[in-house]
C-alpha cells in the first residue's frame, strides 16, 4: 500500500460528513499534485546531473583528482547560476530550455573535456550513458550542428568521418 493510498483514505475518514468523501479527498489530493514542484529545481537539471556524471566516471577512471575537482566546481558553478536565472525567469519551466540546445550544450562539454576525434558512434554511446537519443541521425545532426557553429571541425569522408575541437590556431 502507497502513502498516497493511506493520505487518502485518511482524507475520506477526515471528511466523512460530506455528501461524496471521497470525491472530496481526491480533489484535495489533485489541487495538492498541481501546487507540488517537480523533481527538477530547473529545467533541464537532470541533464546536466547526467551529463556531469557521465564526465566524471569517464575522468574518474583514468585517475585524475584535478580533473574531478574541476569538473565538480564548474557543475557547482553552473548549477548556482540555473538555479539563480530560474529564480529571474518568467517563463514556465516547459518553454524555458529546449531540449536539444541543452543536448548540444552537454556533447559539446564533454567533447572539451575529453577532446581527441568524436564519431557518431562515439555520440551514441555517450547519449546510451546519459539518457539523450541515441538515433545516428540525431547524432549527426548534432555533430554537425557544433561544427556550423564554429565549435568543431569536420573532418572526412575519405580518412573516415569525425570531428574534432576547433582550437585558436586552427582560425577561430
Amino acid at each position: 500500500m502507497s502513502y498516497r493510498t493511506v493520505i487518502e483514505h485518511a482524507l475520506r475518514v477526515c471528511y466523512a460528513e460530506y455528501q461524496d468523501p471521497a470525491a472530496f479527498a481526491g480533489q484535495l489530493l489533485a489541487r495538492y499534485d498541481a501546487e507540488r514542484p517537480g523533481p527538477e529545481a530547473y529545467p533541464g537539471e537532470l541533464d546536466m546531473l547526467r551529463g556531469t556524471l557521465a564526465t566524471l566516471h569517464a575522468v574518474a577512471e583514468h585517475g585524475d583528482l584535478g580533473d574531478v575537482r574541476k569538473l565538480l566546481a564548474e557543475h557547482r558553478a553552473d548549477d548556482a547560476a540555473a538555479r539563480a536565472e530560474q529564480g529571474k525567469s518568467s517563463r514556465t519551466p516547459a518553454d524555458a530550455t529546449p531540449a536539444r540546445e541543452q543536448r548540444l550544450a552537454q556533447l559539446l562539454d564533454t567533447i572539451r573535456t575529453h577532446r581527441g576525434q568524436w564519431r557518431v558512434g562515439q555520440v551514441q554511446a555517450l547519449r546510451r550513458v546519459t539518457g539523450g537519443p541515441t538515433q545516428r541521425s540525431t547524432a549527426r545532426r548534432d555533430l554537425a550542428e557544433l561544427a556550423r557553429r564554429g565549435h568543431l571541425l569536420q573532418h572526412g569522408p575519405k580518412d573516415g568521418r569525425f570531428y574534432t575541437l576547433k582550437s585558436r590556431k586552427d582560425g577561430a
